[in-house]
């Protein structure tokens, strides 16, 4: 049987296009001082070219380096916010991140008390605060190479579920160098997928006027609060990038 292609993987192109082309812009055009002026700019030029290479690792079995790659991108987006969120201590905030001086988490918090509560809901309804510290959590575990990162270069075929109370369960994993897995591959395209809506709501936030891409990005959020791999409520992302998942039956999720 032929697999429907998922709604957010029809609009992502799309979508990840105009939200680079209209970051690109912002980043470019911050009116902030010299010191911290390129800051954004680096971001986002950090952002495409981490992307660029966790794809191409991703295509090529390798999900484990492709996973740690886009892990590195979550950071740099609350720079790129930073600088284009218009809040009037925002460059004085983005001061103390060049000189070392703020922290991711308390970037963060800044962000969470000052501009995301404009921001309405998440993909669902759960305030863009929850959303945001649930999608930053869901890869923190893949920052350092651990048990939890080394899962992700096995490629997992069947788990069993053996139906007797005392019988052990089984799983048949395929591990051999690049692994290449399409329900890990798709998985960390969906998340590169959020990572875009994200940065699509963040430039969405301080351009209101702009009624298309606002109804485009709409469109893509809520394609990927529809994907198989989130509840389609309030997910516990923490378990949603496991990097083992099966259905019910014990065969591999696709969409």
């Amino acid at each position: 049987m032929t697999r429907s292609t998922p709604e957010w993987f029809k609009l992502c192109d799309e979508a990840t296009s105009q939200t680079m082309r209209h970051i690109a812009d912002a980043v470019s055009a911050n009116e902030m001082t010299l010191q911290v002026k390129s800051a954004p700019l680096l971001a986002h030029w950090f952002i495409l070219d981490t992307l660029l290479l966790a794809n191409q690792a991703n295509r090529d079995g390798m999900h484990a380096n492709a996973l740690a790659l886009t892990r590195q991108c979550v950071e740099a987006i609350g720079v790129i916010e930073l600088g284009i969120c218009g809040h009037s201590d925002a460059e004085a905030m983005l001061l103390k991140w060049e000189a070392d001086e703020l922290t991711a988490g308390k970037l963060r918090a800044w962000l969470q008390a000052h501009v995301w509560p404009n921001y309405g809901t998440g993909l669902w309804s759960e305030p863009w605060s929850t959303f945001m510290r649930e999608f930053a959590g869901a890869i923190q575990p893949y920052a350092h190479y651990g048990r939890s990162l080394a899962q992700w270069q096995l490629r997992l075929h069947r788990f069993h579920d053996a139906d007797e109370t005392d019988a052990d369960s089984h799983a048949i994993i395929e591990m051999r160098p690049r692994a290449y897995d399409a329900q890990k591959a798709t998985r960390i395209t969906l998340f590169h997928a959020l990572l875009s809506y994200v940065l699509g709501r963040i430039w969405q936030a301080g351009n209101p006027s702009d009624e298309e891409f606002a109804d485009l990005n709409t469109r893509f959020g809520m394609a990927l609060g529809k994907s198989r791999y989130l509840d389609g409520h309030q997910t516990n992302w923490s378990q949603q990038f496991w990097a083992m998942v099966w259905e019910r039956g014990g065969g591999t999720i696709l969409e």
